[in-house]
């Protein structure tokens, strides 16, 4: 792994490494300075719709902490010109959010974004975002309420509301997403790992009886889990209204995958594991199964 400094608005790798951040005993944290400074950026080099709604958190922690604060997020013409790639995923989840001042196409100055984090050498499942907010100066207490969150706007809420009053009415119900990840190992197709997650997902549905929003990377018919009660194939719905829905939801299953990281907080949440240790990726609240 190459430990990246990102400074006006430039990526400069500076060296390899086993670890990104630094162990907790090091005792390094974020410089007074730049807390003095009281405009904070918030910064993910990795670049699924998981990866940033990991540390959707943050904002909110920040302002807490630092009431002062201005804290921003990048646009996706920022990401496009840092690190050369086409996403919509700091909108995604940070759209509506009443603790972000602004999304911006430039940032002068240093960026400590989330290489810039505190790891415990005996301990891998310590969630990204505790490790990141305690370079920041953060103590224990300060971050306990650290689950992924979303805001959604009236018009999401309006619409996902209308579509589950349509579909479900007032029952309970589920949702299942199934990605393309089902049945990986390192990002293979994978037989042990096929038979495991279908194994524990068909008897966690069988075990709950429900009808299910869906979301599957083929059709639902050509999976073993075709003898739910399916209700709405979600694939063309909006994603953020995607995520209001599983937000309402009793529960959601599925596989490991970024959107399963993110309704914890809202729903309860079951994810087939896929990654032993879950490292960084471990999420406060989720029933891994």
């Amino acid at each position: 792994m190459i430990f990246w400094r990102i400074k006006d608005n430039q990526v400069y790798p500076l060296h390899s490494t086993d670890n990104l951040g630094f162990e907790e005993s090091e005792g390094l944290r974020i410089p007074d300075l730049y807390l003095y400074q009281q405009r904070f950026a918030v910064m993910r080099t990795a670049h699924g719709i998981g990866d940033w709604g990991i540390i959707s958190a943050m904002p909110r922690l920040l302002k807490e902490k630092y009431p002062n604060c201005k804290v921003v997020v990048p646009t996706k013409k920022l990401l496009s010109k840092l690190f050369g790639v086409e996403h919509n995923n700091s909108h995604v989840i940070f759209d509506n959010n009443p603790f972000v001042d602004e999304f911006v196409d430039e940032i002068d100055g240093e960026v400590f974004h989330d290489h810039y984090r505190i790891y415990n050498k005996d301990n891998t499942d310590i969630p990204l975002i505790k490790q990141m907010l305690k370079f920041w100066q953060f103590e224990e207490m300060d971050y306990q309420d650290c689950q992924p969150e979303l805001y959604f706007t009236d018009n999401e809420k309006e619409l996902g509301n209308s579509i589950i009053k349509e579909f479900v009415g007032e029952s309970e119900f589920g949702c299942l997403l199934i990605s393309d990840r089902f049945g990986t190992l390192m990002g293979k197709p994978n037989e042990k790992s096929l038979q495991r997650d279908t194994t524990q997902i068909t008897k966690f549905l069988q075990n709950n009886d429900l009808p299910y929003f869906y979301w599957s990377y083929k059709p639902i018919n050509d999976t073993p889990f075709n003898f739910i009660n399916t209700v709405l194939d979600t694939r063309n719905i909006d994603l953020r209204v995607q995520l209001y829905i599983k937000s309402k939801a009793k529960l959601n299953i599925g596989n490991q995958c970024g959107p399963m990281d993110i309704v914890p907080r809202y729903s309860d949440t079951y994810i087939v594991q896929r990654q032993f240790p879950l490292g960084i990726n471990f999420i406060n609240g989720v029933n891994y199964l």
